[in-house]
């Protein structure tokens, strides 16, 4: 496959990912990062995001069947996921928090106990749909960076090879 229809392919799951409220404005900003010379950073910060949001969850689920849990410290786990969520432009996760925030303020368990689901199966959403986006922008990446070597080392045999 081409890098121009790659390219092209992409523009077009990121179009989609806009469309369907997936992400918002501030996916853009963490793309913005790509044509500044980090070509890797949008990708490892997903990835991060990934990994991060994985272990609050994880830490979210060990409390869903203890009676004595503290919703203060629950509340501040979902927080962060959102402020995370927030940062990166993942708008579904986002909007998926405040339920659970909600529930933790109230402290009632049993709101927790049917919110905890649900932003765990949003999450399960993003996370798919954001790594398709990884694995293409990691296609590029490789392709342009093969692309770039092959240019440099076709200059370089061809610059050291003087006329006779």
């Amino acid at each position: 496959m081409t890098l121009q229809i790659l390219k092209g392919l992409l523009q077009g799951y990121m179009k989609s990912l806009f469309d369907e409220g997936v992400v918002s404005d501030q996916f853009n900003v963490i793309m913005s990062l790509k044509r500044i010379g980090e070509t890797d950073r949008a990708v490892q910060m997903i990835e991060t995001y990934f990994a991060d949001v994985e272990k609050i969850l994880f830490e979210l689920s060990r409390h869903v069947d203890n009676p004595t849990v503290d919703f203060s410290k629950l509340a501040s786990l979902a927080r962060e996921i959102e402020d995370k969520s927030a940062s990166i432009g993942a708008e579904h996760m986002r909007l998926a928090c405040p339920d659970i925030i909600k529930a933790c303020d109230e402290k009632n368990h049993q709101s927790f106990s049917r919110s905890l689901p649900w932003l765990k199966n949003e999450f399960s959403n993003t996370r798919n749909k954001l790594a398709a986006f990884v694995q293409m922008e990691r296609r590029i990446i490789r392709i342009e960076s093969s692309q770039s070597s092959a240019s440099s080392s076709q200059a370089s045999t061809s610059g050291s090879q003087s006329p006779k």
